[in-house]
């Protein structure tokens, strides 16, 4: 899932702390010293959470960010949930099995699940749901992880009618779900967003402006229905009577504000504004942590934030020895320590060290233990033989989506590549669902962000990104090999079988360099502490379901 969020060489540390606004380091003190409501405010019926930016999209077709995707898991559900270890739990299926070659899913749903309206929710929506997923006429951003089902892909490529998909109601309450080969993680790919159960007759009426409608128009099956969508103002979800599970459903509404300025966000949390702050100010953050405690919550999240080359045309195409000099001279271990400041973990590859329990943690780029100087040396002469010197400098764009972390990270990849190798760059931000189309359609002239947050703990989830036809391989790379050994991979039954496959694929795509690696993300969230029920330290994919909490009165 997409989601919004030196360094130079040469300089002196004096000079990367300015850069990066650094403060005072007082990391050991945890105590909050700031007067805080440690109760909820009697009356209270809103959890008002600071949503980062305004979601690309609530279709569960098109939602591609993890600031939709909070909301969608609000407000739909799918055959399977989670719980605070993003692990699957029933959802409207109340039970399952799987065959023994692991290719048939029968899922037995719920008799009282029901949509927002009150009508019952059937196999046959969800059917008609991953129907329209992966017809080519609704172009989901997101469809490709329904690729396991049968004959998905060759629907999506236009070569089988979506009648042929291998999704069959049985009944009114089960649900009969084929693969083409078998999917260790199948069951987490059933609670992701794309999965969704979507109103046939609500879509019919409104056509894509169905998903943006208030007032329960927009009929939905999860623990809450949207009541309100302001652009650039709110989102507003409220409890759904008709949810199988409304009886623990603690808070009535939740009310999400995309505030992109993340010391905006932090004084509204302040002032008592919101209860939740998604992403957190760094330039103070020790700070933050010694005047508010164990209301900074972190974990390591299952990320990867990167920089994506323009493969599809100039300087960047046919260019591999300028797209490895650039790599090269970037000194991820000050850009998290002096930069970013949130537990950020740098890395060398195209995925967490810590995917899959970390069995893939020894894949990396030889050169990352290198000496710095060693690093630059190999880069000014690669530099040299793609066709660029000093007197001849390369001259790029810089793409991101405005938030001011993302700044500052970029002008010190932009500082620190002048001063390695004297590349010209020049800097451009935009609102991030206008930088989402400008990444997607290769518009940009040479560098663009990006990062990806894991949708579920499996290999696949990062490196099929990389495949040729794939809507989020934003760099435009296309290598059939790589293509081949991911779909063997894909077929394996266990993580350890498929480990070779991933591995000489991934050893290979690196060996391109398609894209920039730069950090792992840790995420760092502020929580009022009259939020109870908060396990966020076991939650790795930072999925977060308003359902799981409730407010702390005071009065027990």
């Amino acid at each position: 899932m997409q989601y919004k969020r030196i360094i130079g060489l040469g300089l002196s540390l004096s000079a990367l702390l300015v850069l990066a606004g650094c403060g005072g380091q007082d990391a050991n003190k945890d105590k909050s010293t700031h007067a805080v409501t440690q109760y909820a405010p009697k009356g209270k019926d809103t959890f008002v959470r600071g949503n980062g930016s305004e979601p690309d999209s609530l279709d569960p077709a098109h939602a591609q960010t993890n600031v939709a995707a909070g909301i969608l898991y609000d407000i739909g559900e799918g055959l399977l949930s989670e719980n605070q270890a993003n692990e699957p739990v029933p959802g409207v299926a109340k039970s399952w099995k799987v065959s023994d070659n692991g290719l048939v899913y029968t899922f037995y749903l719920r008799k009282d699940a029901k949509w927002s309206n009150g009508k019952p929710v059937t196999a046959e929506d969800f059917v008609y749901a991953l129907k329209r997923a992966v017809t080519p006429m609704t172009a989901s951003e997101m469809a490709y992880k329904l690729a396991p089902i049968k004959n998905a892909q060759a629907i999506m490529d236009g070569k089988k009618p979506v009648s042929s998909l291998g999704v069959k109601a049985i009944n009114a309450h089960t649900l009969q779900i084929t693969l083409d080969y078998p999917v260790y993680y199948f069951l987490s790919i059933m609670t992701d967003p794309v999965s969704y159960p979507v109103y046939k007759p609500g879509v019919e009426q409104y056509g894509e402006g169905f998903f943006s409608l208030g007032n329960g128009k927009y009929v939905t099956n999860g623990a809450y229905y949207l009541k309100e969508w302001i652009p650039n103002g709110h989102v507003t979800v409220t409890k759904n009577p008709y949810y199988w599970d409304a009886k623990n459903v603690h808070i009535k509404n939740v009310k999400f504000l995309p505030i992109t300025d993340r010391m905006a966000a932090y004084n509204a949390y302040k002032s008592g504004q919101i209860d939740y702050v998604m992403y957190v100010p760094t330039t103070n953050l020790d700070a933050i942590k010694k005047e508010y405690g164990d209301q900074l919550r972190s974990a390591q999240w299952l990320t990867t934030e990167y920089l994506d080359f323009n493969l599809t045309k100039p300087p960047f195409k046919d260019n591999v020895k300028l797209r490895e000099a650039l790599n090269l001279v970037i000194n991820r271990k000050d850009l998290v320590k002096y930069v970013t400041k949130e537990g950020d973990t740098p890395i060398y590859s195209f995925f967490p060290p810590t995917i899959e329990g970390g069995i893939y943690k020894d894949i990396a780029y030889q050169w990352h233990n290198w000496p710095m100087d060693k690093r630059i040396e190999l880069a000014k002469k690669l530099y040299k033989e793609a066709g660029y010197s000093t007197a001849n400098p390369l001259k790029i764009s810089l793409e991101y989506n405005t938030d001011p972390l993302h700044k500052k990270v970029m002008e010190a990849i932009a500082q620190m590549w002048q001063q390695t190798l004297g590349v010209e760059t020049s800097l451009a931000n935009s609102e991030f669902k206008v930088f989402l189309k400008i990444r997607q359609s290769h518009s940009y002239d040479g560098v663009a962000r990006d990062a990806w947050v894991a949708d579920f703990n499996a290999m696949d989830n990062f490196a099929n990104m990389w495949m040729c036809d794939n809507p989020q391989n934003n760099p435009g790379y296309c290598n059939p090999e790589y293509d081949k050994l991911i779909r063997e991979g894909q077929k394996q039954l266990t993580a350890q079988a498929a480990k070779p496959y991933y591995t000489k694929a991934l050893e290979l795509a690196m060996a391109d360099y398609p894209m920039v690696p730069l950090y792992s993300n840790a995420v760092v969230h502020l929580v009022k502490p009259y939020v109870e029920n908060y396990q966020m330290k076991t939650n790795h994919l930072d999925h977060v379901y308003d359902k799981w909490f409730s407010f702390d009165y005071g009065n027990k």
